[in-house]
């Protein structure tokens, strides 16, 4: 008998928060249900029985959803999902340095690396192109001259 009571001892910590939260349930629904049924007269119809219920739920999900149980367990949900996506990151980052495998960022430095060059020689091209055309104006020109 007394290994039964140790037993409760050490669960109703455990068990008592959920418990109260459930009875706080019930007796709200159970006086929300007795306002709507003493609201009702004898020639309720169906869209008024619909909109109390719509009302209702959405009064529940909205404190539901802004209760700090909730919003601490959205929080936890959203910093575990985070924390096993950087986890997998790194992990496929690790595998690809091992097995000799270009990763993504690897790609885009090389990529970014070429385009800074190709703009360079681009550049210099259009210097020696002005360059040619300038020496062609003068050889142009020096051929003129010699021709009158």
């Amino acid at each position: 008998m007394s290994n039964a009571r140790d037993t409760n001892e050490v669960l109703d910590p455990v068990i008592k928060p959920f418990a109260e939260f459930w009875s706080s349930y019930c007796g709200q629904a159970n006086d929300a249900t007795r306002d709507l049924l003493a609201g009702m007269n004898g020639n309720a119809d169906v869209k008024t029985w619909q909109r109390r219920w719509f009302d209702a739920v959405s009064k529940s999900m909205d404190a539901y959803m802004r209760s700090p149980m909730f919003l601490q367990a959205m929080k936890h949900n959203a910093d575990t999902a985070i924390k096993a996506k950087r986890q997998a990151d790194d992990l496929a980052t690790e595998i690809a340095r091992n097995a000799n495998i270009p990763t993504a960022a690897d790609i885009s430095g090389l990529f970014e690396r070429l385009h800074s060059h190709a703009e360079l020689i681009l550049g210099q091209l259009g210097r020696i192109e002005e360059r040619l055309k300038t020496i062609e104006q003068q050889i142009g020109a020096g051929q003129e001259v010699g021709n009158t």
